[in-house]
Protein backbone atom coordinates (compact mmCIF):
# COMPACT_ATOMS: atom_id res chain seq x y z
CA UNK A 1 0.00 0.00 0.00
CA UNK A 2 0.92 3.49 -0.76
CA UNK A 3 1.49 6.25 -3.47
CA UNK A 4 2.52 3.89 -6.49
CA UNK A 5 -0.32 1.56 -5.41
CA UNK A 6 -2.91 4.46 -4.40
CA UNK A 7 -2.49 6.25 -7.60
CA UNK A 8 -2.52 4.02 -9.74
CA UNK A 9 -6.21 2.76 -8.43
CA UNK A 10 -7.29 6.52 -8.32
CA UNK A 11 -5.93 7.20 -11.79
CA UNK A 12 -7.65 4.01 -13.27
CA UNK A 13 -11.06 4.68 -12.03
CA UNK A 14 -11.16 8.04 -13.00
CA UNK A 15 -10.00 6.68 -16.58
CA UNK A 16 -13.50 4.16 -16.48
CA UNK A 17 -15.70 7.45 -15.31
CA UNK A 18 -14.00 9.95 -17.66
CA UNK A 19 -13.56 7.99 -21.06
CA UNK A 20 -15.63 7.44 -24.04
CA UNK A 21 -18.67 10.11 -23.12
CA UNK A 22 -19.17 14.19 -23.71
CA UNK A 23 -17.92 15.51 -20.45
CA UNK A 24 -19.36 18.23 -18.68
CA UNK A 25 -17.30 21.24 -18.03
CA UNK A 26 -16.79 20.13 -14.31
CA UNK A 27 -15.70 16.92 -15.70
CA UNK A 28 -13.40 18.29 -18.18
CA UNK A 29 -11.95 20.43 -14.96
CA UNK A 30 -11.38 17.17 -13.50
CA UNK A 31 -9.25 16.04 -16.07
CA UNK A 32 -6.84 18.99 -16.10
CA UNK A 33 -6.11 18.53 -12.84
CA UNK A 34 -5.46 15.28 -12.85
CA UNK A 35 -2.92 16.18 -15.83
CA UNK A 36 -1.77 18.57 -13.73
CA UNK A 37 -1.00 16.34 -10.79
CA UNK A 38 1.49 14.67 -12.93
CA UNK A 39 3.06 17.18 -14.50
CA UNK A 40 3.87 18.99 -11.57
CA UNK A 41 5.69 15.85 -10.19
CA UNK A 42 7.69 15.36 -12.96
CA UNK A 43 8.41 19.33 -12.30
CA UNK A 44 9.30 18.26 -9.17
CA UNK A 45 11.44 15.51 -11.09
CA UNK A 46 9.11 12.46 -9.72
CA UNK A 47 9.41 10.40 -12.79
CA UNK A 48 7.89 7.36 -11.53
CA UNK A 49 4.23 7.78 -11.00
CA UNK A 50 4.30 9.14 -14.62
CA UNK A 51 5.74 6.34 -16.03
CA UNK A 52 4.20 3.02 -14.14
CA UNK A 53 0.72 4.99 -15.03
CA UNK A 54 1.66 5.56 -18.58
CA UNK A 55 3.09 1.74 -18.87
CA UNK A 56 0.35 0.23 -17.33
CA UNK A 57 -2.40 2.47 -18.23
CA UNK A 58 -1.31 4.91 -20.84
CA UNK A 59 -3.07 7.10 -18.38
CA UNK A 60 -1.20 10.40 -19.39
CA UNK A 61 -2.01 9.35 -23.59
CA UNK A 62 -5.58 8.64 -22.43
CA UNK A 63 -6.42 12.58 -20.21
CA UNK A 64 -4.87 14.14 -23.27
CA UNK A 65 -6.84 12.04 -25.38
CA UNK A 66 -10.02 13.29 -23.76
CA UNK A 67 -8.62 17.09 -23.59
CA UNK A 68 -7.95 16.46 -27.46
CA UNK A 69 -11.35 15.49 -28.49
CA UNK A 70 -13.44 17.98 -26.29
CA UNK A 71 -10.85 20.73 -27.98
CA UNK A 72 -9.33 21.57 -24.80
CA UNK A 73 -5.92 22.64 -23.48
CA UNK A 74 -4.02 20.81 -20.45
CA UNK A 75 -3.31 23.99 -17.55
CA UNK A 76 0.02 24.92 -18.52
CA UNK A 77 3.26 23.72 -16.46
CA UNK A 78 5.01 26.78 -14.16
CA UNK A 79 8.35 25.87 -14.17
CA UNK A 80 10.76 26.27 -11.39
CA UNK A 81 13.74 29.01 -11.90
CA UNK A 82 16.35 27.29 -9.19
CA UNK A 83 18.67 26.77 -12.56
CA UNK A 84 21.54 29.45 -12.84
CA UNK A 85 20.39 31.03 -9.65
CA UNK A 86 23.96 32.06 -7.42
CA UNK A 87 23.56 31.78 -3.69
CA UNK A 88 26.16 33.54 -1.18
CA UNK A 89 28.34 31.60 0.95
CA UNK A 90 27.15 33.37 4.33
CA UNK A 91 24.45 31.87 6.31
CA UNK A 92 21.56 34.41 7.81
CA UNK A 93 18.71 33.46 10.29
CA UNK A 94 15.52 33.18 9.04
CA UNK A 95 13.81 36.04 10.63
CA UNK A 96 16.56 37.89 9.67
CA UNK A 97 15.99 37.51 6.02
CA UNK A 98 12.46 38.36 6.33
CA UNK A 99 12.79 41.28 7.81
CA UNK A 100 15.40 42.79 5.26
CA UNK A 101 12.97 42.05 2.53
CA UNK A 102 10.71 43.98 5.04
CA UNK A 103 13.33 46.53 4.80
CA UNK A 104 12.97 46.90 1.06
CA UNK A 105 9.55 46.96 1.03
CA UNK A 106 9.75 49.94 3.35
CA UNK A 107 12.19 51.82 1.39
CA UNK A 108 9.56 51.86 -1.54
CA UNK A 109 9.02 49.34 -4.81
CA UNK A 110 6.45 49.35 -7.30
CA UNK A 111 3.91 46.60 -6.07
CA UNK A 112 4.16 43.81 -8.32
CA UNK A 113 1.27 43.05 -11.16
CA UNK A 114 1.33 39.52 -10.85
CA UNK A 115 -2.85 38.94 -10.42
CA UNK A 116 -2.31 35.86 -7.97
CA UNK A 117 -0.93 37.99 -4.97
CA UNK A 118 -4.70 39.24 -4.82
CA UNK A 119 -5.55 35.70 -4.00
CA UNK A 120 -2.82 34.91 -1.62
CA UNK A 121 -3.92 38.02 -0.01
CA UNK A 122 -7.44 36.84 0.43
CA UNK A 123 -5.92 33.30 1.91
CA UNK A 124 -3.90 35.36 4.49
CA UNK A 125 -7.36 37.03 5.44
CA UNK A 126 -9.32 33.56 5.20
CA UNK A 127 -6.68 32.30 7.84
CA UNK A 128 -7.36 35.25 10.19
CA UNK A 129 -6.04 35.75 13.21
CA UNK A 130 -6.42 35.20 16.83
CA UNK A 131 -4.03 36.27 19.72
CA UNK A 132 -3.89 32.83 21.99
CA UNK A 133 -2.47 30.80 18.68
CA UNK A 134 0.77 30.52 17.07
CA UNK A 135 1.25 30.75 13.76
CA UNK A 136 3.76 28.25 12.02
CA UNK A 137 4.91 29.35 8.58
CA UNK A 138 6.35 26.88 6.22
CA UNK A 139 9.01 28.17 4.58
CA UNK A 140 9.73 28.57 1.71
CA UNK A 141 5.97 28.41 0.18
CA UNK A 142 4.63 30.37 2.87
CA UNK A 143 6.96 33.14 3.27
CA UNK A 144 4.23 36.22 1.87
CA UNK A 145 1.96 35.21 4.13
CA UNK A 146 4.24 35.08 7.20
CA UNK A 147 5.44 39.11 6.00
CA UNK A 148 1.90 40.15 5.39
CA UNK A 149 0.92 38.77 9.20
CA UNK A 150 4.48 40.92 10.57
CA UNK A 151 3.87 44.03 8.67
CA UNK A 152 0.47 43.85 10.03
CA UNK A 153 1.79 44.22 13.20
CA UNK A 154 0.90 40.40 14.47
CA UNK A 155 2.46 38.23 17.19
CA UNK A 156 2.94 34.85 17.62
CA UNK A 157 4.49 34.16 14.35
CA UNK A 158 6.60 31.80 13.61
CA UNK A 159 9.01 31.05 10.32
CA UNK A 160 10.17 27.69 10.21
CA UNK A 161 11.86 26.22 7.08
CA UNK A 162 10.85 22.13 7.51
CA UNK A 163 11.29 21.32 3.45
CA UNK A 164 12.66 18.59 1.85
CA UNK A 165 16.38 19.85 2.64
CA UNK A 166 15.75 19.96 6.70
CA UNK A 167 14.50 16.24 6.12
CA UNK A 168 17.14 14.81 4.50
CA UNK A 169 20.06 17.29 6.67
CA UNK A 170 18.20 15.57 9.74
CA UNK A 171 16.97 12.45 8.90
CA UNK A 172 18.31 10.95 5.57
CA UNK A 173 17.34 10.82 1.84
CA UNK A 174 13.73 9.46 1.95
CA UNK A 175 12.34 11.08 5.32
CA UNK A 176 9.53 12.73 3.25
CA UNK A 177 8.30 9.76 1.01
CA UNK A 178 7.94 7.55 4.98
CA UNK A 179 6.24 10.40 6.38
CA UNK A 180 3.93 11.21 3.43
CA UNK A 181 3.20 7.27 3.48
CA UNK A 182 0.29 7.05 5.84
CA UNK A 183 -1.55 9.86 3.98
CA UNK A 184 -2.15 6.87 1.16
CA UNK A 185 -2.48 4.14 3.42
CA UNK A 186 -5.14 5.94 5.08
CA UNK A 187 -7.14 6.52 1.65
CA UNK A 188 -6.51 3.37 0.36
CA UNK A 189 -8.30 1.81 3.66
CA UNK A 190 -11.16 4.53 2.69
CA UNK A 191 -10.55 6.60 5.69
CA UNK A 192 -12.91 9.37 5.51
CA UNK A 193 -12.79 12.86 7.48
CA UNK A 194 -10.47 14.61 9.01
CA UNK A 195 -10.52 13.07 12.17
CA UNK A 196 -10.72 9.74 11.60
CA UNK A 197 -7.81 10.66 8.83
CA UNK A 198 -5.84 12.66 11.38
CA UNK A 199 -5.99 10.16 13.65
CA UNK A 200 -4.89 7.33 11.25
CA UNK A 201 -2.06 9.37 10.21
CA UNK A 202 -0.39 10.43 13.11
CA UNK A 203 -0.09 7.28 14.87
CA UNK A 204 2.12 5.66 12.07
CA UNK A 205 3.72 9.46 11.92
CA UNK A 206 4.81 8.61 15.10
CA UNK A 207 5.78 5.24 14.55
CA UNK A 208 8.01 6.34 11.74
CA UNK A 209 9.48 9.13 13.35
CA UNK A 210 10.86 7.01 15.92
CA UNK A 211 13.63 5.62 13.28
CA UNK A 212 14.77 9.32 12.63
CA UNK A 213 15.62 10.33 16.44
CA UNK A 214 17.37 13.28 15.29
CA UNK A 215 14.33 14.73 13.47
CA UNK A 216 12.01 13.74 16.30
CA UNK A 217 13.50 15.45 18.72
CA UNK A 218 14.30 18.62 16.33
CA UNK A 219 10.39 18.99 15.79
CA UNK A 220 9.82 18.52 19.29
CA UNK A 221 11.92 21.42 20.44
CA UNK A 222 10.65 23.32 18.25
CA UNK A 223 7.01 22.71 19.32
CA UNK A 224 8.24 23.14 22.69
CA UNK A 225 9.21 26.58 22.14
CA UNK A 226 5.82 27.85 21.57
CA UNK A 227 4.06 28.98 24.37
CA UNK A 228 0.94 29.64 22.80
CA UNK A 229 -2.38 27.37 23.28
CA UNK A 230 -2.82 26.53 20.02
CA UNK A 231 -0.63 26.41 16.93
CA UNK A 232 -1.86 26.60 13.58
CA UNK A 233 0.60 25.47 10.75
CA UNK A 234 -0.06 27.11 7.09
CA UNK A 235 1.39 26.16 4.00
CA UNK A 236 0.55 25.98 0.34
CA UNK A 237 -0.52 22.71 0.27
CA UNK A 238 -0.21 18.93 -1.14
CA UNK A 239 -0.57 16.26 1.58
CA UNK A 240 -0.30 18.46 4.52
CA UNK A 241 2.62 16.44 5.16
CA UNK A 242 4.57 18.72 7.47
CA UNK A 243 1.50 19.86 9.22
CA UNK A 244 0.35 16.38 10.15
CA UNK A 245 3.91 15.58 11.10
CA UNK A 246 3.99 17.88 13.65
CA UNK A 247 0.45 17.62 15.15
CA UNK A 248 1.22 13.88 15.49
CA UNK A 249 3.77 15.37 18.12
CA UNK A 250 1.63 18.04 19.45
CA UNK A 251 -1.98 17.92 20.02
CA UNK A 252 -2.25 21.76 19.80
CA UNK A 253 -1.98 21.64 16.00
CA UNK A 254 -3.93 21.96 13.44
CA UNK A 255 -3.28 23.20 9.94
CA UNK A 256 -4.61 25.17 7.10
CA UNK A 257 -3.60 24.69 3.49
CA UNK A 258 -4.04 27.20 0.17
CA UNK A 259 -5.24 24.07 -1.71
CA UNK A 260 -4.48 20.18 -1.59
CA UNK A 261 -4.51 17.41 -4.32
CA UNK A 262 -7.91 16.46 -5.51
CA UNK A 263 -8.63 13.16 -3.68
CA UNK A 264 -7.81 15.25 -0.97
CA UNK A 265 -10.30 17.57 -0.96
CA UNK A 266 -12.88 16.40 0.90
CA UNK A 267 -10.60 14.84 3.65
CA UNK A 268 -9.33 18.46 4.02
CA UNK A 269 -12.46 20.39 3.75
CA UNK A 270 -12.55 22.63 5.86
CA UNK A 271 -8.73 23.25 6.11
CA UNK A 272 -8.39 24.53 2.28
CA UNK A 273 -8.80 27.63 1.04
CA UNK A 274 -9.86 26.53 -2.77
CA UNK A 275 -9.99 23.35 -4.56
CA UNK A 276 -8.08 24.89 -6.90
CA UNK A 277 -4.78 22.47 -7.16
CA UNK A 278 -3.59 23.69 -10.49
CA UNK A 279 -3.11 27.33 -8.88
CA UNK A 280 -0.75 25.77 -5.88
CA UNK A 281 2.45 26.07 -8.47
CA UNK A 282 1.48 29.93 -8.46
CA UNK A 283 1.81 29.74 -5.01
CA UNK A 284 5.23 28.08 -4.84
CA UNK A 285 6.67 29.54 -8.07
CA UNK A 286 6.66 33.38 -6.76
CA UNK A 287 10.36 35.04 -6.73
CA UNK A 288 10.04 35.40 -3.05
CA UNK A 289 9.21 31.75 -2.27
CA UNK A 290 11.03 29.66 -4.75
CA UNK A 291 14.23 31.78 -5.49
CA UNK A 292 15.07 34.26 -2.66
CA UNK A 293 16.25 31.56 -0.75
CA UNK A 294 17.51 28.01 0.34
CA UNK A 295 17.43 26.38 2.58
CA UNK A 296 20.78 25.61 4.25
CA UNK A 297 21.38 24.58 8.07
CA UNK A 298 19.38 23.90 11.67
CA UNK A 299 21.25 24.44 14.63
CA UNK A 300 20.19 25.29 18.73
CA UNK A 301 16.70 25.60 17.13
CA UNK A 302 17.02 28.12 14.48
CA UNK A 303 17.05 28.05 10.62
CA UNK A 304 19.33 29.14 8.69
CA UNK A 305 19.39 30.45 4.68
CA UNK A 306 21.53 31.36 2.14
CA UNK A 307 19.98 34.14 -0.48
CA UNK A 308 20.37 34.54 -3.52
CA UNK A 309 22.91 37.26 -4.80
CA UNK A 310 21.45 39.12 -7.58
CA UNK A 311 19.94 42.30 -6.33
CA UNK A 312 17.10 41.99 -9.60
CA UNK A 313 15.86 38.80 -7.41
CA UNK A 314 15.74 40.98 -4.18
CA UNK A 315 13.68 43.78 -6.05
CA UNK A 316 10.88 40.95 -7.45
CA UNK A 317 10.90 38.97 -4.12
CA UNK A 318 10.06 42.95 -2.86
CA UNK A 319 7.42 43.90 -5.07
CA UNK A 320 5.47 40.58 -4.58
CA UNK A 321 5.75 41.36 -0.70
CA UNK A 322 4.59 45.19 -1.61
CA UNK A 323 1.54 44.05 -3.70
CA UNK A 324 0.68 41.37 -0.56
CA UNK A 325 0.43 44.76 1.99
CA UNK A 326 -0.82 46.85 -0.10
CA UNK A 327 -4.01 48.40 0.54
Amino acid sequence: MGFLSFNEKYYSGALKRLEGRVLEESELYEVKQLLKLLDDLLDEGYTELDRALEEKYRAVSRLRGILTAHDEEPFPVQHRSLSGIEYGDMETEAETVCQSLMDRVDRGVSPSGDPFLADLRSYCDWIGWRPDTAYVFLLRDAFLPYLYYKSSGRDGLYPWVINRDFLRQTAGKGADDILRQPVYEALENGVSGYGDFSAFCKTRIRGALKGYPVLEKALRELLGGVREEKILVIESGYCGTIPLTLSALDERVDLRLYTTAPYLYETYRDKIFCRRYEQVRSFETLYSQDILMKYSSFRKGRFYLRTAVEDGIWEKAAAEAARLSAS
